[in-house]
């Protein structure tokens, strides 16, 4: 399971919004998240362009087929 967080992009400069695994403070782009950030900073925020690219790739990948 995956939760979005706000963060800071990777330079720094402006507030974006990350993909984590559920109970985690990294994002999928292998950045260190901090526990809280005010919510009004991420209002508008646009999403990390790794964090997307990495979570496309986890939904796209098909499951092994078992067979008997």
């Amino acid at each position: 399971m995956y939760e979005m967080r706000p963060g800071p992009n990777l330079p720094g400069s402006t507030v974006v919004w990350h993909v984590t695994a559920k109970q985690t403070a990294i994002g999928l782009c292998g950045q260190q998240l901090r526990d809280r950030m005010h919510a009004s900073q991420a209002e508008q925020a646009r999403h990390c362009p790794a964090c997307m690219a990495a979570f496309a790739q986890l939904v796209a990948t098909v499951p092994p087929v078992k067979t008997p």
